[in-house]
């Protein structure tokens, strides 16, 4: 892709955007090269949505049937883009498929869905990496940032999680990995199980993270991802940030006469908790686990091409092999425009 303006299209496909914010963003965006072009769709309400299902499912396809726009780039995220993925079939149907590895889908959280969809159904690259409307999207770390904007203009970057060690849950696998990475955020990701929009990561590395999940319901999804049969043959599970994710301890009588409390049982930390949910589930699956990644909704917000091919090492080294997006732009040369 040129030096020239990189146009975005801004949707919204989940929750209510706040206008300030999304100023900011925007601003932001437009420092770094880019050209966001927002739907009309995004200020909208309904019910708990920027819009109705209809509205915000047309708002994608708007802007995957433009051929000025290069890039969309959710909003934000929160609840509700899982609803459009019947409507994007039917859409697609009636208009056909997008052309493929065309454009580039930008977000994370709930993006997920859209990420797994655009990915699977369209052949499109796809990016998990923060979205404009969070206020600390202005903010974001330099090298984070430097990432995202080489990568959505479909550059070669040095994004931080290239430096981390992963630390290894189970054994490590017996030789080096190399595989396409999906995955995203661990809520999304369990919600498509029993859908006719759930991948199976046979084969693949899986990458996970989250936010503000108790340790229970983190169980629960895994759970919820092995029975189903989502997570047989994975060639490596890999774990990002999981924010303020914490144990919940439920308390019981101590005294019945004075009636005080205390603790049911221990309350566990991170750690202890990530043995007992991941590392003997990776055990009884056979699929090596690993944590560390830079990646997700903070402290690290650094961008991850899904869908691309990694090599993961032994010693918990990832690495970037190859990905269409940054191929796909490099052939377009000085003579694309926008």
């Amino acid at each position: 892709m040129n030096d020239a303006n990189v146009r975005v299209g801004i949707f919204a496909a989940s929750s209510p955007v706040p206008e300030i914010e999304l100023a900011a963003g925007l601003e932001h965006l437009r420092a770094g090269g880019f050209e966001p072009v927002v739907h009309a769709q995004v200020p909208k309400r309904h019910f708990t949505f920027a819009g109705s299902d209809d509205e915000r499912a047309a708002a994608i396809c708007d802007f995957a049937y433009d051929d000025s726009i290069d890039v969309l780039w959710a909003a934000r995220g929160g609840y509700g883009a899982g609803r459009l993925l019947p409507i994007l079939d039917r859409l697609t149907a009636h208009r056909g498929a997008p052309p493929p590895k065309g454009k580039l889908i930008v977000g994370y959280s709930d993006v997920t869905v859209l990420h797994e969809y655009a990915r699977s159904r369209w052949g499109w690259s796809t990016l998990h990496a923060p979205m404009p409307s969070a206020s600390g999207f202005p903010r974001l770390d330099v090298m984070e940032w430097r990432a995202i904007v080489a990568y959505v203009r479909g550059r070669p970057a040095d994004p931080p999680w290239a430096h981390a060690t992963l630390r290894w849950l189970t054994a490590p696998p017996a030789g080096d990995i190399e595989a396409e990475l999906i995955g995203g955020n661990l809520a999304l990701w369990s919600s498509l199980a029993g859908t006719p929009y759930a991948q199976p990561a046979r084969g693949k590395i899986l990458f996970l993270e989250d936010t503000d999940e108790p340790f229970y319901r983190i169980d629960r999804m895994m759970t919820q991802l092995a029975q189903s049969g989502a997570l047989d043959g994975a060639a490596a599970i890999v774990l990002g940030d999981f924010t303020q994710c914490r144990d919940e301890s439920a308390q019981c009588l101590a005294d019945a006469a004075t009636g005080t409390k205390r603790p049911l049982r221990k309350t566990y930390e991170q750690p202890e908790a990530w043995q007992h949910i991941f590392a003997d589930l990776g055990h009884h699956l056979g699929v090596p686990v690993a944590q560390g990644l830079p990646v997700g909704h903070g402290p690290h917000y650094a961008p991850l091409p899904l869908g691309a091919r990694y090599a993961l090492t032994t010693n918990g080294q990832l690495s970037l092999v190859e990905w269409d997006w940054v191929m796909f732009s490099h052939s377009w040369g000085t003579d694309r425009h926008r």
